[in-house]
Order: structure tokens, then sequence, then C-alpha cells
């Protein structure tokens, strides 16, 4: 297992650094997360697949590198993970954006790389797979 969290990681930081590179999420570095859920410990196919489809809806709101990333780690951890990695990365991603807009380091119409949001919340769900942590841990916070 800790190889597998470690493949998986491993392309999360590669995610991160792409996106904030140059706004976009390769399909290869998502293909190398969707070839580590096959896998993954058995989850229901019914929880994958309802994960993996879930994200469809923010197409209009996200691009579609970051949708297509939610919709591999959503197959490769089942939907109560998927649920909380769109929490953490959406709340973070939001408090972020409110901080430079705030500081006016960048403009409301400016474009912020989200993918390193998602790819830190996955890697904070897979090394603290309790939903207890998370929320405690948050809970510290607010």
């Amino acid at each position: 297992m800790l190889l597998l969290d470690t493949w998986v990681l491993f392309w999360l930081v590669r995610i991160s650094i792409e996106d904030i590179r140059s706004f976009t999420i390769p399909n290869r570095y998502t293909l190398a997360i969707l070839a580590a859920a096959l896998l993954f410990p058995a989850i229901p196919i019914s929880s994958r697949l309802l994960a993996a489809a879930l994200p469809l809806v923010l197409i209009p709101f996200m691009g579609m590198g970051d949708v297509k990333l939610y919709s591999a780690l959503g197959f490769m951890l089942g939907l109560r993970d998927i649920l909380r990695i769109a929490c953490i990365s959406m709340l973070a991603g939001g408090v972020c954006a409110a901080i430079l807009l705030a500081a006016k380091k960048i403009k409301k119409k400016d474009r912020i790389a989200f993918g390193p949001f998602i790819a830190a919340a996955a890697a904070f769900v897979l090394l603290w797979p309790s939903e207890e942590t998370g929320i405690l841990l948050l809970s510290r916070f607010l």
C-alpha cells in the first residue's frame, strides 16, 4: 500500500507543478492516477462509478483538467473520500483566492491554478484516511 500511495502522491505533486506553471493538467498525469485506482483496495464499484461521475456537474464552473482529476480520484477512493477532497479543496481554494483578492495580488477576473488545491486535499485524505482526523484538524482553525 505504501508504494501505491507514494505513486499517487508523486503524480499529485507533478500535477500541482504543471498546473501552477501552465494552468493545465496533462491527461497522462491523470491517467497515472487512474491506473493506480485499479490496484487500490476493494471499494464497491457502485461507489467508484458514482464518485467518478459526480464531478461532471462541475464542468461549467472549472477547467476540464480539474474535473478529470476529481473523477480519477473519485474512481480510486470512492464517494465518501471524493466528497471530502472536494470540500477541503474548495474551502482552501476559496480562502486563498479571498486572501489574494484582499491583498490586491489578483483581480476578480484573474485565474488561479486549482489543481494544487485538489492535489493537497487528496494527499491529506490519502495520508489521514479517517474523516474524524480531517474534521478535528479543520475545527482547530475555525
